[in-house]
């Protein structure tokens, strides 16, 4: 019975993509666009092997699998609530060749090994942690770096990806010249660029989705910006 396989606050939602559910918690964090416009800008193959980074509810790698049907994906998120639901959102929908591991992202090399991974993917907390601030506890871990940084997920990146690996990040317009120097310092080229804007009428962009390849060639694209709503008429 459903009702014996959630947890308090627990729902299922549907992903509406060939009868996917997944299960959240109505009253804690919930992923967002961000992690739907992730999963469409990534490409990937049957013979793959994809390791997600800050893999939260699970909800990347599940879309990837049943559109791609790579030949397997392992996440790695450190909250054990949101790790938990995306076991259960395996179970639900009898995926077999996912696993979620409820580990620091530090563990992800002695765990996988060096150059084993195709493609990697990664929804990062997208701000700098200032213990002066006001945070909301619930958000602390997805939003802000408190548990991992852009350093360190570029060089466990680099460390298990093969040579010519791809890997595909979403984050904020702000931190681009961080993401830029510190992927430079790791031997990863920025291939692609797509600016993500929440309205036509907005001037600024608000997220950036951004393929890079280990130990590629010099040379980027820059691809037509994507516009969440279109309407005109918007304030």
């Amino acid at each position: 019975m459903i009702e014996n396989f959630l947890d308090k606050d627990e729902v299922l939602d549907d992903l509406q993509l060939n009868n996917l559910k997944i299960v959240q918690n109505k009253n804690d964090y919930r992923f967002s666009s961000d992690s739907i416009l992730l999963s469409n800008f990534i490409k990937c193959g049957k013979k793959d092997f994809i390791v997600e980074f800050c893999s939260g509810c699970g909800v990347i790698s599940i879309l990837l699998n049943e559109i791609y049907n790579p030949k397997k994906i392992i996440g790695f998120e450190i909250q054990k609530q949101l790790c938990d639901m995306s076991l259960k959102s395996l179970k639900y929908n009898n995926i077999t060749n996912i696993d979620f591991l409820n580990l620091p992202l530090a563990s992800a090399t002695s765990w996988i090994g060096y150059g084993k991974v195709d493609v990697v993917v990664c929804n990062p907390p997208y701000y700098p942690f200032d213990e002066t601030k006001p945070i909301n506890p619930k958000y602390k871990l997805t939003k802000y770096e408190v548990a991992t940084n852009i350093n360190e997920i570029f060089k466990t990146a680099c460390d298990i990806l093969k040579f010519g690996g791809k890997f595909y990040m979403v984050h904020v317009p702000d931190r681009l010249q961080d993401i830029l120097s510190i992927a430079n310092k790791y031997n990863f080229v920025c291939k692609e660029i797509q600016f993500v804007y929440p309205n036509s009428q907005k001037e600024l962009s608000h997220l950036i989705l951004m393929k890079f390849t280990k130990g590629g060639n010099k040379g980027s694209n820059i691809l037509k910006p994507i516009i969440l709503n279109n309407n005109k008429n918007k304030d």
